[in-house]
């Protein structure tokens, strides 16, 4: 009775812990972490993203904001959620900033600790083998 109860407890928990997978072979992940939401480079790469929602939706992308104690889906949105577990997750390393693009696959693409132009970004990704069939198959 007592292990029932215990687990019914956790149930809460185990269901607000984001889980990225359900991205797999339907969206490509931008993953910015940082310190803080008021990370310079994190306010700049997010920046980067602005004013450019066509081009997002159109590379299937999804871009999360982590920081050590929660994340934020996309970029109009400002409500956080409070989990680490992607942070845990994508920068172990607790490096200050870090940039990450992950693949409709779920592979890493590119990373790096300096902020990325939308345009540099863009076109990586329109050269995947992925992209170049999802163009194709839309002429």
């Amino acid at each position: 009775m007592k292990s029932v109860i215990l687990f019914l407890l956790f149930i809460p928990r185990l269901s607000y812990t984001q889980d990225l997978t359900e991205h797999r072979w339907q969206d490509r992940l931008i993953i910015i972490s940082a310190d803080s939401y008021q990370h310079p480079k994190l306010l700049e790469q997010v920046n980067e993203f602005q004013n450019k929602t066509k081009e997002l939706a159109d590379r299937k992308l999804i871009i999360y904001q982590i920081t050590p104690t929660s994340y934020i889906k996309g970029i109009e949105n400002n409500q956080p959620t409070r989990d680490n577990t992607l942070y845990k997750k994508y920068n172990s390393s607790q490096e200050s900033f870090k940039f990450m693009l992950i693949g409709l696959d779920g592979g890493r693409r590119l990373q790096s600790n300096k902020v990325i132009s939308a345009a540099q970004i863009f076109d990586q990704i329109d050269q995947m083998p992925m992209r170049r069939q999802e163009l194709r198959n839309q002429n």
